[in-house]
């Protein structure tokens, strides 16, 4: 008989390879929120190195002045 956990991913296999992935919602909307920080992180570092970051009193000045 096969069993299902609660908890742990569900892998589903096609002529013997790996076709899909079932997850709880719960391990699914961590996932997102993990792969979310990782994005605005990297998003983070680029923008320091690209020169583009500014801090908001220069932000508030720039937009008061434009």
């Amino acid at each position: 008989m096969f069993e299902m956990s609660e908890n742990e991913p569900v892998y589903i296999t096609k002529n013997g390879y790996g076709s899909r992935v079932l997850l709880n919602i719960e391990t699914y909307n961590r996932i997102k929120e993990i792969l979310l920080d990782i994005e605005l992180e990297d998003a983070y570092q680029r923008s320091e190195t690209d020169g583009r970051n500014v801090e908001v009193h220069e932000f508030l000045k720039r937009l008061r002045n434009e």
